[in-house]
């Protein structure tokens, strides 16, 4: 039998591999040119519209599969169901709360400071380094890989992909609580040049 100790490191150990995945595989994975795959296709849907988001049915089913195989491949390995079980869950869940805080950086507005580092985090990655800037939970691997790029505000978001947190519902302008952080432009291309990294 696993001690409870044990079993909580093998499922922080889990949730600490997740943010590792989290960078490799948006990196790797869904922004790669080499690879024509189903998560690049996907993920290049969401660039195009950052509101767009694959449903929680698939993605509850995708973290399932995984935890299931995990558990699978670790009881032959490991011979203990507990034991077993810690990782996979560990990862499964830290998986669900990258999914939930992508969703929540996208759709709703900030209320804390870690929230509005987040969300200005995540705009610099869609508006301003496509290639860079992989963590969406956790900057850590970006830095230890070299993928890290550091924002600027007012960071330039095209007007046509602002998402709706971030616009005044009465004017469609950009809402006072953002002038600081952001700047609203018609094009991509036409963000200014003192916002784009070197």
């Amino acid at each position: 039998m696993t001690t409870l100790l044990a079993l909580l490191a093998n499922f922080v150990a889990g949730a600490l591999t997740w943010t590792f995945l989290e960078w490799l595989l948006h990196g790797q994975l869904f922004h790669t040119r080499k690879l024509r795959n189903s998560f690049a296709k996907e993920h290049a849907l969401h660039h195009a519209d950052p509101t767009h988001m694959v449903g929680w049915p698939r993605k509850l089913l995708g973290v399932a599969f995984v935890i299931g195989v995990g558990v699978a491949v670790l009881r032959l390995a490991l011979g203990d169901f507990e034991a077993a079980t810690a990782f996979p869950v560990g990862l499964g869940l830290m998986y669900v709360v990258y999914e939930s805080v992508h969703r929540i950086i996208h759709m709703k507005a900030p209320r804390t400071a870690y929230g509005r580092w987040l969300r200005l985090q995540h705009v610099q990655h869609h508006f301003h380094t496509p290639r860079r800037n992989f963590g969406v939970t956790s900057t850590v691997w970006d830095h230890v890989f070299g993928t890290y790029v550091p924002f600027t505000t007012p960071l330039a978001v095209p007007r046509r992909l602002a998402m709706p947190w971030l616009l005044d519902p009465e004017t469609g302008e950009l809402a006072d609580a953002y002038v600081d952080d952001y700047v609203l432009v018609r094009r991509t291309r036409d963000v200014p040049e003192s916002a784009v990294p070197a």
